[in-house]
């Protein structure tokens, strides 16, 4: 039986550390084995991410690369899984996507989920918007086709790398408030994976991710509490999802959003 691959890439793509929190969650949940790497060295700019040193369990003094590892994944129940998890590189994109490809194509991988989230104008006390989107020219169809035109990170690069070499290959975005991104999101995670509920058969446990999301949840809201401003500004986000009644973003919102997260970082630039 073939295997499925999902993808996630710190940094640009990983608004509130969602995409690969999500990931993260599957390798606790399931068990899983080394199924290869990318090298980070001809990759990454190991002054963004350095290299770590840690001491073994056996007493040894050991580097902690930045490579992009990735690991097969073996659920209770349904076909293996392929994760690749690593930042996102710095340097020559169409060789690292190649590299990757490669290896999915030799762990027999026959449909690629890439998992990203991006900053947007979401209240947190709504349920977080998901986008589901098929990669143009893929097999199968899946979700909505993206309309988002401008600039892009490697997990697009790596979508139209695989689509052009026949693997079926969608993308699985949430949006992340804004204004409470520095931290990590568990309903972000949370959110990603029961999207990704749907392209697994077997359950993903979620019930301490779900803990995790309504405490952070209230934790924003006491937060909220103490900022008139910000209080404010989440009760005019409230109204406004309220009215569009769109519990989930279609392809044309991600990409509005997409681009009034751009424009955020223009400005702050």
């Amino acid at each position: 039986m073939s295997r499925i691959a999902i993808t996630a890439f710190s940094g640009w793509n990983d608004a509130g550390e969602a995409a690969t929190g999500a990931i993260e969650h599957l390798l606790d949940a399931w068990p899983s084995r080394p199924a290869g790497k990318v090298d980070a060295e001809d990759f990454v700019d190991l002054q963004m991410y350095r290299p770590e040193i840690r001491t073994t369990e056996a007493g040894l003094r050991e580097i902690d690369w930045p490579d992009t590892e990735l690991r097969i994944l073996t659920p209770p129940r349904g076909p293996e899984i392929v994760t690749v998890l690593g930042p996102e590189p710095s340097l020559h994109w169409k060789r690292f996507c190649d590299e990757v490809l490669e290896q999915l194509q030799l762990l027999d991988v026959s449909a690629v989920l890439s998992l990203g989230a991006l900053l947007a104008d979401a209240p947190h006390s709504r349920p977080l918007p998901v986008g589901n989107q098929v990669e143009p020219g893929a097999s199968e169809s899946v979700g909505e086709r993206p309309q988002y035109e401008g600039p892009v990170g490697v997990p697009t690069i790596l979508a139209r790398r695989t689509t052009s070499a026949g693997l079926r290959t969608s993308s699985i975005w949430v949006q992340v408030p804004h204004y409470v991104s520095q931290n990590p999101s568990p309903k972000a995670v949370l959110a990603l994976l029961r999207e990704l509920q749907d392209h697994i058969s077997a359950p993903i446990p979620i019930q301490e991710l779900a803990e995790d999301a309504a405490a952070w949840e209230r934790g924003v809201d006491d937060l909220a509490r103490t900022d008139e401003d910000v209080a404010d500004y989440v009760r005019r986000l409230e109204r406004a999802q309220d009215a569009a009644d769109l519990p989930e973003a279609s392809g044309d919102a991600i990409a509005r959003e997409f681009e009034k997260f751009l424009e955020r970082r223009r400005e702050a630039d």
